[in-house]
């Protein structure tokens, strides 16, 4: 009750800090636009720094020593999106500098030419496929299988020294050969600055550029606000950037570049317990179809260079921000499975994010339309624009919301960048909407976006003040005050969870599987079964006790992996010591065929079951405790959303559709008084839960809380709802 009580007397904490764009206008604007923010009831703010052309100059110092001593005086936080250029990795410019060159990212790439054979003493001429400053690394030829493009790993051999002056010499065996020749490049053959100028995450050297260009700077002019009013630093959408323009590259595309370091081959051989000389035989796997051995090479790729983006780039920002006081925060670009993919992407949500704060994520760009739950509808995204529902609504809040509950250093933050580039159009109802979906889905942090002091600012509207001509501004503090309770209401809770969601990242990795967890996520939200998104680093943490999984005070009564053709072994044998030691371990629609270390993996599959995606809910029911179930009228977009705290039981239920009502019956554990809290017009009611049944009733587009094992003050009314609504023709004349 005292959270709730906080609440009501608008006493609840911090949980807003939206962005405030910068650009170089006078003092006394800038100052009228912090007011802006203070009178939304906002208490902290995240200075925008990508369009301020002279950051980290004599006018920035002046400006930023200006916004910071301004929120002192308004006892208000800042925190600083930390970079010049979009997105963050550009180091204000540190690797365009000649003599720090050597820090730029390092690529591979790989080109083919076809030989066929017996022919003796052939010459392939591979030298005049090369371009400034690239150098070859391997020349390997595999013998052709079928009609196919797969190649034949038994086969190959090495011809790297039979290369002289950018020609091999070989007498071909019988048969019809691939030469694949890989090359160390560098980015900028390929793509634009963002590329070649941004820092280099297989480089702890080349991700320190960071630091050197902007943390330390920032601290040395402004030491004394570090851990006060100064709050910390916000990563926006770093990512490996081998290529840009999509959000889908994988290992496996003829012709992509991707990341390097010298010693790769060494760590990848140590990562998959095979000697340094196989790596390199097959490293044009990462390309080519060489049969089982790809999924070796590819799996154990990936697996290095997202802990290296962990170590490298993640920790290590992280660490130096802790370190000086304050948090660092932020989130990938996770859109449409980015987020286990390279390019745009990180490689592995988790990786990328352990060394952040708070768990992060964003909502822009229309990604999600208040609604639309069903089918993939269009939004102005790489690819072609595509955004699906079962991704952006019911997988990504989950992502931030479950690494904020499973890693201990999160606390249970879990961030939302939400609302931008929607548009001036973008209504008050819409954003409740929008917030309400991150709310019920555990997201409790958000940076609204934006405020601007440029009139009418034309990058990524909506702006909530816009010089007092935004005509929703009066009312945009009765949403910031919304969320704000409700984030509280639910602050210190320990989440309850029916299932482990397996973070399937692997099965991408390979470059020939499909996520299927997304379908899973919201199968499972579509019929109240909750679940936090496990990655294999904090399961193989977890322990079993009497049947169920727990990990970080948290519970799961079952383990869920979604299809997957493969997966490394090791990954597998855990799976294998969790159904060993009593935990449901559940496969959708099959069960994997091979390891990626090995083919035979019958003895370690016959441990698992094998669920159908359509019959995954009711199988769940019948066979684990679920939280709740639930039978009437719309309960389809019926979201919950459960904590506990203390002796209190606390049950966010919120009503996800445009269209349709709920009238449900709600079965819980629990019976007996409860305290309804209304977040929006922040009032209390008494209710009860009859033989563990409680009736609910939610309007479209709204929610309530539902808290057992609190007090109830004297007084509180009960719960009525209203059994008839009469329409009156009312006529008004409007001047």
């Amino acid at each position: 009750m005292e959270k709730i009580k906080e609440c009501l007397e608008n006493n609840h904490g911090s949980y807003i800090l939206p962005f405030l764009w910068l650009h170089g206008e006078p003092k006394e604007r800038i100052k009228e636009e912090i007011l802006a923010i203070k009178n939304s009831g906002i208490s902290e703010l995240c200075a925008e720094s990508r369009p301020y052309e002279k950051f980290c100059q004599d006018e920035w110092w002046d400006d930023f020593g200006f916004i910071l001593e301004t929120a002192r005086e308004l006892d208000m936080g800042v925190w600083l999106l930390d970079d010049r250029k979009f997105p963050t990795g550009y180091a204000n410019g540190y690797l365009e500098k000649e003599e720090n060159a050597h820090l730029r990212k390092k690529l591979i790439r790989e080109f083919q030419a076809e030989a066929l054979g017996p022919m003796k003493s052939a010459k392939i001429f591979v030298g005049g496929r090369l371009v400034k400053d690239e150098e070859i690394i391997s020349v390997i030829a595999y013998e052709h299988i079928g009609r196919g493009e797969e190649l034949d790993p038994k086969t190959a051999i090495d011809l790297t020294n039979k290369l002289s002056d950018g020609m091999v010499y070989w007498d071909v065996p019988a048969g019809n050969w691939r030469v694949c020749v890989t090359v160390k490049t560098a980015p900028y053959e390929y793509e634009n600055d963002r590329l070649f100028y941004y820092i280099d995450m297989l480089s702890r050297e080349s991700c320190h550029a960071m630091i050197d260009a902007v943390y330390e700077p920032h601290f040395r002019h402004f030491k004394g606000y570090f851990g006060n009013t100064f709050r910390g630093f916000f990563s926006d959408e770093p990512g490996f950037l081998n290529v840009s323009n999509t959000y889908n590259n994988q290992l496996g595309q003829i012709g992509s570049p991707y990341p390097w370091r010298d010693d790769l081959c060494e760590l990848i051989a140590k990562s998959a317990n095979v000697d340094e000389k196989t790596v390199r035989l097959y490293l044009p796997s990462l390309w080519e179809d060489i049969g089982e051995v790809s999924k070796l090479i590819r799996t154990h790729y990936m697996e290095v260079v997202t802990k290296l983006y962990r170590e490298n780039f993640s920790l290590l920002l992280g660490d130096w921000c802790r370190e000086h006081g304050v948090m660092y925060i932020g989130h990938v670009i996770e859109d449409m499975g980015a987020h286990s993919h390279l390019g745009y992407g990180s490689g592995h949500y988790f990786r990328a994010l352990d060394g952040q704060d708070m768990a992060g994520i964003d909502i822009v760009l229309t990604q999600d339309v208040v609604g639309i739950s069903e089918g993939v509808h269009r939004s102005p995204l790489a690819d072609g624009g595509k955004a699906d529902p079962a991704f952006f609504r019911y997988t990504l809040p989950k992502l931030a919301a479950s690494h904020s509950h499973l890693q201990p250093l999160k606390k249970s933050r879990a961030m939302c960048e939400i609302f931008g580039a929607f548009g001036w159009a973008e209504g008050l109802p819409f954003m409740k909407g929008l917030s309400d979906i991150m709310l019920a889905s555990g997201i409790n942090h958000f940076v609204p976006h934006a405020f601007s002091p440029r009139e009418e600012d034309e990058d990524c509207p909506p702006h909530f003040y816009n010089g007092g001509r935004n005509i929703q501004y009066p009312l945009f503090k009765n949403l910031m005050e919304y969320m704000g309770r409700t984030s509280h209401a639910l602050k210190d809770g320990i989440h309850r969870a029916d299932v482990a969601l397996y973070y399937n990242a692997e099965c991408e990795w390979t470059g020939e599987g499909e996520q299927f967890f997304p379908t899973l996520c919201r199968e499972l939200t579509q019929n109240q079964i909750d679940f936090d998104i496990v990655p294999y680093d904090i399961l193989k943490d977890g322990a079993v006790k009497d049947g169920k999984l727990y990990i970080n005070g948290e519970s799961f009564g079952a383990l869920v992996v979604s299809k997957c053709e493969c997966l490394p072994l090791d990954r597998l044998e855990l799976f294998v010591s969790l159904a060993d030691a009593g935990l449901p371990v559940i496969f959708t629609d099959s069960l994997p065929e091979y390891a990626a270390e090995r083919a035979d993996i019958g003895d370690l599959t016959a441990r698992f079951k094998v669920v159908n995606t359509d019959t995954l809910a009711d199988f769940l029911r019948g066979s684990i405790e679920t939280d709740l179930s639930c039978e009437g009228e719309g309960i389809k977009w019926l979201r919950f959303y459960h904590v506990s705290r203390g002796d209190a039981e606390i049950y966010l239920f919120s009503n996800e559709s445009v269209y349709t009502d709920i009238d449900a019956r709600v079965k819980l554990k629990h019976r007996g008084e409860c305290l309804i809290y209304d977040p929006w017009d922040n009032k209390i009611y008494r209710q009860s839960a009859k033989n563990g049944v409680f009736e609910l009733r939610l309007e479209k587009g709204n929610m309530i809380f539902v808290i057992f094992g609190t007090e109830i003050p004297e007084g509180t009314p009960k719960l009525s709802y209203e059994n008839q609504r009469i329409s009156f023709t009312l006529t008004f004349d409007i001047s």
